[in-house]
This record gives structure tokens, C-alpha cells and sequence, in this order.
């Protein structure tokens, strides 16, 4: 992040948290606004690409299937597909041709945005300051805004799918006389009008504050890898000095990765290199962002680790309670 001054966490946290908004009235960018006609350009941006990523990825396998003894890529979404078929066979006792598709689509978009969180933190926001953007937040599903617009999306498909499997009589009389009949009807109504909207919040609110809390812990390490650098204003160089000890980083955990049993390959590296780039950042012969990016990455791939289970964890529990909701909206009472 780009200062004019010495990069305090406060002001790092800050920085991270920030989306890069654009107000449709006067169509200027603005900062930390909450107005309505207000869009986060970065939320927006990264949840479609990410969803076209999916189309790319997953369309030309689906039109060249063959028969014949499949490649690996294949033989990957071949998995993916039975597993998710094999989840929705569980969950929807109706037949749908629409509902296994889109239980894929929506497992692997939440998913390619809960990865998004384990890039490091400062990597794409320092590639988009060097071109002239100031903030960029690179996890859609951390942004309420399209958690609560997908679930609202599930929510509208609920109500459009329980019309066409009961008709408008039979929602009619679900939603004013069941639970406590006739002579109920108002309490009827009452209970079915939060059963109905507690799903989508719930939907929506439970993927973003999981994923809102792994950001802010990823966020939290890298403001922490500051303490060990030397205070020091922010350097022309200071996109390239990331990269570079962001790669030596990475070569440092693969070593150790690589290393196994032989502590001389693996765990050498990661005793000496640590100590070297301390010493170094705070005597100021290497650049504090150095140091700081070593850190980061170090730090953030313990967490990193266990919270890839989250990101599984909470694309699929999204996945299996829309499949829930949709054969709940088509069941009889």
C-alpha cells in the first residue's frame, strides 16, 4: 500500500478492508460510502470472472465427453459431477432437470471465491496500485452484499420453484393454514413469512462471516509481519521487493515440503533464511516491505492450511442447503 508516512497496522488493516467503490449517480470512484447506488467494483468484478472461469473450464468438457478412455481433466469433472449428483440425489427426492446443474455451478463459484482468500494479501492490491488503483478486496464472498444478493437469487428460485410444482392454491393454503389451521390464519402467515426470510439470511450470513473472519485473520498476520520490519516509508520499488521475497517465500515452504526426514533440506532453510531477512530488514540493508512479505507468507500458510477446510466446508454447505430449500419448496404439507 502506498503512504506517505510510516505504515502503521491500523492504517494496513484499514487499507485491506477498503473496497473499490463506484457511485452510479455521479459515476466518481469514492471510498467506504454507504449509499444504495453505490457498487463494490472489486466484489463485482472477481465473482464474475470467477463464475466465467467455471464456464471456461468446465463447458468445453462437457461438449467433447467422450466415451472412450477420458484425460485427466475429464476425468476430474467427471468426479466433480457424481459427487455433486450423488449430494443432490440425497437431498432432492423430485425430478429436476435444472437442480444438479446448477448445485454444480454454485459449488464450485462459492468455492473459487473462498480461494481467492488464500492468495496472499498483499499480492493483486500491489499489482493494482502500481496501476493506478488504490484499494482492491479480492474475496467476493467476505462482501455481504454478494452473499445476501446470491442468497436472495436462491431465495427467489424457492418461491418461483414451489408455484410450479403445488400451483397458487396449494402455496395459498400452506402459507395460511398450515401449521394451526383455519382459525389461525394470521399466526399461519406470521410463521411462514419468517421461515421463509430467515433462509436466505441465514444463507447468505453464515458464508460471510465465515469467510469475512479468515480474511480479516489473513489480514491480521500480514499487519503482524510489521512489528518485524524496520519503519520505513513505502519505496518505488516497493511492488517489486514484494514479489521477489513473496517467491523466496515460497521456495522457502516448498523446501520444507520437499524436505521430509532430511532436516538439512527442509527445515535448514526454514531456520537460517527467517533470521537472515530479520536481520537484515531491521538494519535496513533489505527493504521493511522484505521482510514484512516473508513473514506474511510464512505466517499465513498455517492458517492458510486449515482454513482450505472452510473453504470447502462452506461452498459445499451452501450447495446442499439450496438443494435442501428447493426440495423443501416442493414437498406437500
Amino acid at each position: 500500500m502506498a503512504a506517505e508516512g510510516p505504515i502503521t497496522s491500523g492504517a494496513y488493516i484499514l487499507h485491506h478492508l477498503t473496497y473499490l467503490q463506484l457511485d452510479l449517480k455521479t459515476w466518481k470512484i469514492v471510498e467506504n460510502s454507504q449509499n444504495f447506488w453505490v457498487v463494490n467494483i472489486d466484489s463485482v468484478f472477481f465473482s464474475v470472472l470467477l463464475g466465467l472461469i467455471f464456464v471456461f473450464l468446465f463447458w468445453p468438457v462437457a461438449r467433447r465427453a467422450s466415451t472412450g478412455v477420458p484425460k485427466r481433466w475429464q476425468s476430474f469433472v467427471e468426479v466433480c459431477t457424481e459427487f455433486v449428483d450423488g449430494q443432490v440425489k440425497d437431498a432432492f427426492h423430485q425430478k429436476s432437470r435444472f437442480v444438479a446443474p446448477m448445485a454444480l455451478l454454485i459449488f464450485f463459484w462459492v468455492l473459487f471465491m473462498n480461494i481467492m482468500d488464500l492468495l496472499p494479501v498483499d499480492s493483486l492490491p500491489t499489482a493494482a496500485e502500481a496501476m493506478g488503483i488504490g484499494h482492491l478486496r479480492i474475496l467476493p464472498s467476505s462482501d455481504p452484499n454478494i452473499t445476501l444478493s446470491m442468497s436472495l437469487t436462491v431465495f427467489a428460485l424457492c418461491f418461483w420453484y414451489s408455484f410450479y410444482c403445488k400451483g397458487f392454491k396449494l402455496v395459498a393454503k400452506e402459507a395460511f393454514f398450515h401449521p394451526f389451521g383455519k382459525w389461525m390464519m394470521p399466526v399461519n402467515f406470521v410463521l411462514k413469512v419468517v421461515e421463509e426470510l430467515s433462509k436466505p439470511l441465514s444463507l447468505g450470513l453464515r458464508l460471510f462471516g465465515n469467510m469475512y473472519a479468515g480474511e480479516v485473520i489473513f489480514i491480521l498476520l500480514a499487519a503482524l509481519t510489521l512489528k518485524y520490519t524496520a519503519p520505513a516509508h513505502v519505496a518505488p520499488l516497493t511492488g517489486a521487493s514484494f514479489f521477489i521475497f513473496a517467491l523466496i517465500a515460497l521456495v522457502t515452504i516448498g523446501l520444507v515440503a520437499y524436505g521430509k526426514g532430511a532436516w538439512w533440506r527442509g527445515w535448514f532453510p526454514l531456520l537460517v533464511l527467517p533470521l537472515v531477512i530479520a536481520a537484515g530488514s531491521i538494519s535496513g540493508f533489505l527493504p521493511a516491505i522484505g521482510g514484512g512479505t516473508y513473514y506474511q507468507i510464512l505466517f499465513a500458510t498455517g492458517w492458510g492450511i486449515f482454513h482450505m477446510l472452510i473453504i470447502g466446508l462452506q461452498a459445499y454447505i451452501f450447495m446442499v442447503l439450496t438443494v435442501a430449500y428447493l426440495s423443501m419448496a416442493a414437498e406437500h404439507h
